[in-house]
């Protein structure tokens, strides 16, 4: 197979979690900063580690009152958003047959990425999780890709990094890793190519031919 490794952004890539995001944010900023912003300025900036999106929001003296408030609200409503995106379990349980090493490289903190594994019982397929803190900077520093593979005891030419924002792209590219953007992404494939995936996904099963699995479930020669 061509990858031994897949490497997995959770929001936007193998969880839609945007509903909660976008209410978790409405609510911050209707409490800090009440009628400056909308939903497209929160759209606008996904990806981005939290603090930084707060900062540029409500100043550098209420970011981290901001960022308590969103977590409280997001961990609070987070079984009410939280779905898989179609395909995921499917995908990742003939990765795993297949003998894929599979982890999680989120900018997220470690409370509500494990919530979510747990949520959609994804957790089983990763052998490891990387999440913000775990390394000193958070994508698009290629640092969590690095320690994920450390971790994987992957190769870097053997590794392949699935996300839907340009952060996981540009750390993948960093860390000398193949990288894949999400077609279902709130900025669309479209969006993406400007930071030259080596591959789109267009639905979860297209990560077979990728790695070097056939449709039917053989492995391709």
């Amino acid at each position: 197979m061509k990858y031994q490794t897949v490497l997995f952004d959770l929001d936007g890539t193998l969880l839609d979690t945007t509903s909660l995001i976008i209410a978790s944010f409405m609510y911050t900023l209707e409490k800090y900063c009440p009628n400056q912003y909308e939903e497209k300025d929160v759209l606008a900036c996904l990806g981005e580690p939290l603090r930084d999106q707060m900062k540029r929001f409500g100043g550098e003296e209420q970011a981290d009152a901001m960022v308590s408030t969103y977590r409280e609200h997001n961990i609070a409503h987070h079984d009410d958003y939280v779905k898989a995106f179609p395909g995921v379990t499917q995908t990742l349980d003939r990765l795993f047959r297949e003998g894929i090493k599979m982890g999680v490289v989120s900018n997220k903190q470690r409370v509500t990425v494990e919530m979510g594994l747990e949520l959609c019982n994804l957790q089983k397929y990763m052998s490891g999780v990387v999440c913000f803190g775990d390394a000193p900077k958070p994508k698009p520093d290629p640092g969590m890709i690095q320690l994920a593979m450390e971790e994987l005891q992957a190769e870097a030419a053997s590794t392949l990094m699935v996300g839907d924002s340009r952060f996981d792209l540009l750390a993948a590219k960093a860390a000398g890793v193949s990288a894949a953007g999400v077609a279902w992404s709130h900025q669309g494939a479209e969006g993406l190519q400007p930071y030259h995936p080596d591959y789109m996904l267009h639905q979860m099963e297209d990560l077979y031919n990728i790695v070097g699995l056939s449709p039917l479930g053989r492995e391709a020669t």
